[in-house]
């Protein structure tokens, strides 16, 4: 699964990595951004536009008649199928930009975080889809991150890790037939990853700093 991850970058850098188009809203960089919190997204809209926005992190599906279901993860296995998650595969994917992504070690509690960066350093995209939910004349945004079985490098640590798309594959991911799209949900290649151990201080949603990345000496 993945239930935490980091994104600092301002909006002109993001703009600048994933061609999106238009004005973005401004946020505060986040080293903690947790399920429920407003998230900075790469997302086709009306028009075939590329454009970076805010979406709340836990997706509420259109059909919804309250917010009680709103996984924050969607399996690669099921995406396609899902009833919570099948319109939104076929038709709205986004990209989900990341510094890094937290993943807790298997075992008795308490149990360590890691963290998983890309080791050219280069920002992460997420595979994700979002959707528009309607209530009393308001519309919420809200994507869920996709996960997949973990590579051998990030199973030692967890079962699962987030899809990572590449920046070739940014405008299929976005744009391609479903079929098409279903062939980039696999784990990162062995070696495109590194990792490190974090404070247990990223377990509190509400601590969010800089330190939380720092390497943790065990």
């Amino acid at each position: 699964m993945c239930g935490r991850y980091a994104n600092t970058q301002p909006k002109e850098n993001l703009q600048a990595l994933f061609g999106a188009r238009g004005s973005a809203p401004e946020w505060l960089p986040s080293w903690n951004v947790a399920p429920t919190q407003p998230a900075p997204v790469i997302a086709i809209e009306a028009g075939g536009v590329r454009r970076l926005t805010l979406m709340r992190w836990g997706l509420v599906p259109s059909w919804a008649t309250d917010m009680t279901l709103q996984p924050f993860n969607a399996r690669a296995e099921t995406v396609a199928e899902n009833g919570t998650f099948r319109a939104a595969f076929r038709s709205r994917r986004c990209l989900v930009p990341a510094d890094a992504y937290y993943e807790w070690a298997r075992g008795k509690a308490p149990r360590q975080p890691w963290a998983f960066a890309r080791l050219d350093g280069a920002a992460m995209a997420l595979a994700g889809v979002w959707d528009m939910w309607g209530w009393d004349g308001d519309v919420l945004r809200s994507f869920a991150i996709i996960t997949t079985p973990a590579n051998d490098f990030g199973h030692s640590i967890h079962e699962r890790m987030p899809v990572i798309i590449e920046p070739r594959d940014y405008t299929k991911w976005l744009t391609a037939p479903a079929e098409t799209a279903a062939s980039l949900m696999t784990a990162p290649a062995e070696g495109a990853l590194i990792r490190w151990p974090v404070s247990r201080r990223v377990n509190n949603t509400r601590l969010n700093d800089a330190t939380l990345l720092e390497r943790l000496p065990i």
